[in-house]
C-alpha cells in the first residue's frame, strides 16, 4: 500500500532523484526551456511553482530556502532577480507543458516545459559574457519594422593595394606546399615501380 508516500520515485534512489531534479530545475532557470519525460515534467512543474512563489518575496530567509535546492548562488540570484519579477501578475501556473514527440528508445512521451513569459536575457548572472543569450518574450506578434542597411564607403586606394598585396603573398606561400606534395607523390610512384 502507498499510504502517506509523498514523492514520486522516478525509478531512482533518493540522492540520484534529488540531484536529477535539482539539475532539471537549474537548466529550466538558466535556459528557459527543458525537454524531458512526462513524469519528470510533472514533478518539475510542481517544484518550480513552489520556488517561484518563494522567490516573489525577496527576503534573505527565502533566498536561503531556495539555496538549499540548488547550492549555487548564481542560480538563486538569477531566479530572484530575472525570473520572479516577471511573474508578479500570476499567482500560480508559471510554466507550461507541450508534447514534443516520443523518445525513440522506449516510446515515452517527451514534454517541453518552459516559462510562460521568458526574461529578456537568459543565463547566469555569474558570468554574463559566457552564457548570456537574448531571448524574445512570449507575447502576441507585433508588426515587424524593416531594418535599414547602410552602405559602406568605398575603400581608399592604399588600403585596396595592401589587401591585394596580402592576398598575393598568401597565394605565393601556398604554392610551395602543393609543389612539395606533388614531389612526394612522384617519389612514391617511382619507388613502387
Amino acid at each position: 500500500m502507498r499510504h502517506r508516500i509523498k514523492d514520486v520515485r522516478l525509478s531512482r534512489d533518493t540522492n540520484h532523484r534529488k540531484s536529477l531534479i535539482a539539475n532539471l530545475l537549474r537548466s529550466l532557470i538558466l535556459e528557459g526551456t527543458v525537454t524531458t519525460t512526462r513524469a519528470k515534467a510533472r514533478v518539475l512543474k510542481q517544484l518550480m511553482d513552489k520556488l517561484i512563489t518563494k522567490a516573489r518575496v525577496d527576503t534573505i530567509a527565502n533566498r536561503r530556502l531556495v539555496h538549499r535546492t540548488f547550492g549555487k548562488r548564481d542560480v538563486v540570484n538569477t531566479l530572484f532577480e530575472r525570473i520572479a519579477p516577471i511573474m508578479t501578475d500570476r499567482t500560480s501556473g508559471f510554466t507550461t507543458n507541450s508534447v514534443v514527440g516520443t523518445r525513440r528508445g522506449d516510446a515515452s512521451d517527451l514534454i517541453k516545459i518552459s516559462f510562460l513569459t521568458l526574461p529578456e536575457i537568459t543565463g547566469t548572472l555569474k558570468n554574463p559574457n559566457k552564457k548570456v543569450a537574448v531571448v524574445a518574450k512570449i507575447k502576441p506578434a507585433a508588426k515587424a519594422t524593416p531594418k535599414v542597411v547602410k552602405e559602406s564607403a568605398p575603400e581608399p586606394k592604399e588600403v585596396a593595394s595592401k589587401t591585394a598585396a596580402a592576398q598575393k603573398t598568401v597565394t605565393k606561400k601556398a604554392a610551395p606546399k602543393k609543389a612539395a606534395l606533388t614531389k612526394k607523390v612522384a617519389l612514391k610512384k617511382a619507388t613502387q615501380e
